[in-house]
């Protein structure tokens, strides 16, 4: 008797202890979102599915850990797990894009701007209109400017682009402006036009004061005051970037100018900036992003928000400062390529890019519309050349590349072949690097299959179809077309490509989905299709920007589609994505952002319907409140 109640009471602690374990295992969810339309993009083939649709999903610490039906997934359900009823609302993996600067487009966001710094810090002012009325107005506003600031102090001055980008003079590739079909420049030198405003006018005005006048895409001017004062922050090989004659700079020192010279005695402010901005483009649906890093306080701020878990978008970041430091430095090349990978979640290192010159390729112009002289950036001899083949034979990844034509693709496939044969790499270490190029302004059919060979994963940017399609149709002609930003070229040789905006969208309308809208339908600022052969479906548009974007990014285990083990980064939407006509999937709306679990972007109307307190810097703000 004694050993069978032995054995009894061993069965049932054994029993108990199986099921205090079982109960360990299934935890209670924090976060059940249910009574849903979940795309979960779990295909990532080149056709036009989007794989599994589900009712639910619960999320624990950040990561997924179901998806199903609503019964299924309420199983999960504890005490203290937030239910959210979606009314039969889309969900998307939140999107990526695989060359964005979220840190640059927060220094045109004006209510950013004028929500963070105030007049006694930096007297900042945001001029709308046309150019011409821009043109007419900012004497007036530059001499108000002055009026507020004390000697010495800061002006700087944002002129936009129009709210639905229309006022913008070419592409990245500068093929995009065209005399006689877009309005007038703002800061014409170096694409082909006179300056419309002139340092020297900017000297007479702020004699005392250094002043910034920039766009919002990437030219600046910076009067005498200005010059003298970015001298004492950066050395001769940076200032050079910018003419000290006319006072106008471009791509790179619209990086560095604001950061680390005019808010350099601010950074409590720029990081608060930063922080806002990020949360701005998750509010937009983007929930991760791969770009260069352009200059030493972008990767302090990012790192500290980081950190500190107060960075709530992701970001794969890339060297870009000073690339000539490393053409005969070992030490700093074999530094950067052992970064690759470091960092957290949110922040890390994924490789190293040098920027490339402009239309370089091999179709004749037309030399009567020509705006911008056609030039290669990677041109074989050349110091460029030298400096990747260098980086990629010592085993770099060459990621977030700015690329605007065919021949420097060309020069680039070359160079990794050659490199990494010199350095004894299979060809299947080779495609695992998954070296990229951006842009893709120009990119030939017969260059598609080496492209797959080398494994290597394109960007492309949707702003380029709406850009610079009229202009390559006049300088270039109708075979050029289906070269501009080829997607469904790139999807049947079954090459994963990613998704860019590249635009700073906060001075304008304009939306994530509005840019990824130009994949489908191929309309260009003057209403017109071209390339109507490269149109893709709405179906592998979204894979650009989820799942495709995660193998950009190297993070596909991870990111990119809504399974169980994955992060919880996902978004809801006003209406369907896969049913709304496709001339409305540029009006779609996010109304909910998740990172990690945590919700960061939550429109007022959905608060209201779930029971939760709207979030996120465009609804704090109330830029985009009148739209919901």
């Amino acid at each position: 008797m004694v050993k069978r109640r032995f054995e009894l009471i061993t069965a049932m602690a054994g029993i108990l202890l199986l099921g205090g374990l079982t109960a360990q295992g299934q935890q209670a969810s924090d976060l059940i979102v249910f009574n849903a339309k979940i795309v979960t993009v779990d295909d990532e083939g080149f056709a036009s599915s989007t794989g599994t649709i589900a009712e639910a999903m619960a999320v624990r610490d950040g990561i997924i850990v179901s998806v199903g039906s609503t019964a299924q997934v309420q199983a999960q359900r504890g005490p203290d797990t937030r239910m959210v009823d979606l009314n039969g609302r889309t969900v998307l993996p939140g999107l990526i894009g695989v060359h964005e600067h979220p840190y640059d487009w927060t220094l045109v966001n004006p209510y950013i701007l004028k929500d963070v710094v105030s007049d006694d810090k930096v007297v900042i002012r945001v001029i709308n209109g046309s150019p011409e009325e821009q043109l007419q107005a900012y004497p007036g506003v530059v001499r108000e400017a002055v009026g507020k600031a004390r000697p010495g102090q800061w002006i700087y001055i944002v002129l936009t682009l129009g709210e639905n980008y229309q006022y913008s003079s070419r592409g990245n590739a500068g093929l995009g402006g065209v005399p006689g079909q877009y309005p007038v420049a703002l800061f014409g030198a170096g694409i082909g036009r006179p300056s419309m405003i002139a340092k020297s006018d900017l000297d007479i005005m702020a004699p005392e004061n250094p002043v910034l006048l920039r766009d919002t895409f990437t030219q600046l001017l910076l009067n005498t005051k200005g010059l003298e004062e970015i001298a004492k922050v950066f050395p001769e090989d940076i200032t050079s970037q910018i003419n000290h004659e006319n006072g106008i700079g471009g791509a790179d020192p619209i990086r560095w100018v604001f950061t680390d010279v005019v808010m350099r005695d601010h950074y409590e402010e720029l990081k608060e900036m930063s922080r806002l901005g990020l949360n701005w483009w998750a509010g937009y649906g983007m929930i991760s992003f791969a770009s260069a890093a352009y200059s030493p306080t972008n990767i302090r701020v990012f790192h500290e928000l980081s950190q500190s878990g107060q960075m709530e978008m992701r970001n794969l970041w890339t060297w870009n400062w000073r690339n000539q430091l490393f053409v005969n430095d070992d030490y700093l090349l074999s530094t950067l390529i052992q970064m690759e990978g470091s960092g957290n979640d949110y922040f890390w290192n994924g490789g190293a890019f040098l920027a490339t010159g402009l239309g370089c390729t091999v179709l004749e112009p037309n030399t009567e519309f020509l705006i911008t002289q056609p030039t290669c950036g990677l041109p074989p001899g050349s110091d460029a050349y030298q400096l990747v083949y260098k980086f990629i034979k010592r085993g770099g990844r060459f990621v977030t590349a700015h690329f605007t034509a065919d021949r420097d693709i060309d020069h680039l496939m070359d160079i990794v072949e050659q490199a990494s044969r010199e350095a004894g790499f299979t060809r299947e270490q080779i495609r695992a690097r998954r070296h990229t190029f951006d842009h893709i302004p120009f990119l030939r059919p017969d260059q598609l299959d080496r492209i797959k060979e080398l494994g290597m994963i394109p960007g492309s940017n949707s702003f380029e179809i709406y850009q610079s399609s009229p202009g390559v149709l006049k300088v270039y002609g109708e075979k050029a077309l289906d070269w501009v930003v080829p997607k469904k070229a790139l999807a049947d040789a079954q090459i994963m490509s990613g998704f860019e905006v590249d635009r700073g969208l906060e001075s304008t309308n304009l939306t994530v989905f509005w840019a990824l809208a130009r994949f489908i339908t191929r309309e260009a600022w003057d209403g017109k299709v071209y390339g109507q052969s490269q149109r893709i479906s709405r179906e592998l548009a979204l894979k650009t920007a989820t799942t495709w974007g995660a193998y950009y990014l190297a993070k596909e285990d991870v990111l990119g589609s809504l399974e169980v083990n994955k992060w919880a980064d996902f978004i809801v939407l006003d209406r369907d994505y896969l049913t709304v006509p496709e001339n409305e999937i540029e009006d779609l709306r996010v109304l909910m952002t998740v990172v990690g679990g945590k919700i960061v972007h939550l429109v007022p109307s959905l608060g209201r319907e779930t029971g939760m307190e709207p979030t996120g810097a465009q609804v704090e703000l109330e830029a985009a409140a009148a739209g919901w």
